[in-house]
């Protein structure tokens, strides 16, 4: 008899698509046993959290995406669901899956010169399989009539301009990227962008972050992206009433980006960023068919880049191959 732990983490303190990479790590790395005790994993809690450190929170993983859609996905990969178990992790790496991460985003970069396989791979039917719940609920209907029946927009962009974006940049981006790159523009800088790619753009483009975490009041940066532009930008909190976004989770509130960003016509975002790729990936994966209107703003260029890479690479110039 096997005294074998099951393979697991406890929970990861990334963002949601972060988290979403570790598991996908920690389900390949299962699917890559040759024994059935490899091939028992148990699922970490889903950590929402709050870059203030105020409002952060742990969840049960079928209290934010549906269990059952999930579990088919495990079925048919044979990995095998198990209640987490008694464990002592050695550090926050261990506990956090971070080597599993890296395990994770590896299973789209190996698709960069094999688009064909993407479809049919373990990747693709994973993230198809993580439905989120709150995709169910009326707060998240509402925003999506808004944006995109009563509102007819057409384009949604990334503006990654927080708090914890500018650090990751200053500490990280600009000692290890080489070549010139913008991967951080202010908010009407990155409209400039679309509005130089599409000057049919219409007065309105719905943009997602992590408004509680940005500098400046948004009223403050709509009004100067709209003096430099004459765009308006929109975010989820105009749509819905105070009480209903205050009582949003960081979670949620990013779970409902993704998804709205999901749907969109045109989606524009940042290739340095876990979610703009992610995104790619997944719209690709959803609709079996190339996602051609996925665009970046952190090229060098004053228009934006095109991907052709479906969300698998990172590098501007890898991204927009032709």
């Amino acid at each position: 008899m096997s005294t074998r732990l099951p393979l697991g983490y406890h929970y990861n303190d990334g963002g949601i698509n972060n988290q979403k990479f570790a598991l996908l790590g920690l389900c390949a790395a299962a699917v890559k046993s040759e024994t059935s005790s490899g091939r028992e994993i148990y699922l970490p809690k889903i950590f929402s959290r709050d870059q203030h450190d105020k409002r952060s929170s742990l969840h049960d993983f079928n209290a934010v995406f549906w269990g059952d859609v999930f579990a088919s996905f495990c079925e048919r990969w044979g990995i095998v669901v198990v209640d987490m178990p008694d464990v002592s992790y050695a550090d926050r790496i261990e506990r956090g899956g971070w080597a599993l991460f890296g395990e994770g985003a590896g299973q789209l970069g190996k698709h960069y010169h094999h688009k064909d396989d993407i479809s049919a791979s373990l990747a693709a039917d994973f993230f198809r399989s993580l439905v989120p719940r709150v995709k169910s609920k009326p707060i998240f209907q509402n925003i999506c009539n808004q944006v995109f029946f009563s509102k007819k927009i057409d384009t949604v962009a990334q503006l990654r301009i927080e708090e914890d974006w500018f650090q990751y940049c200053q500490q990280h981006l600009s000692v290890v990227v080489q070549e010139k790159e913008d991967f951080y523009l202010e908010a009407h800088r990155i409209v400039k962008k679309i509005k130089n790619s599409f000057p049919n753009v219409g007065g309105t483009i719905f943009v997602v972050c992590d408004e509680r975490y940005i500098f400046a009041p948004k009223w403050e940066i709509a009004k100067k992206t709209y003096d430099e532009t004459g765009v308006n930008i929109i975010w989820k909190s105009d749509l819905i009433p105070h009480e209903d976004y205050d009582a949003l989770s960081p979670l949620e509130a990013s779970l409902i980006d993704f998804e709205i960003s999901a749907l969109a016509p045109r989606f524009v975002g940042n290739s340095r960023s876990t979610f703009a790729n992610l995104l790619c990936f997944e719209r690709f994966t959803r609709s079996f068919r190339p996602s051609g209107d996925c665009y970046i703003y952190n090229n060098t260029e004053p228009t934006l880049g095109l991907r052709t890479d479906l969300g698998t690479a990172f590098v501007p110039k890898d991204v927009c191959a032709p």
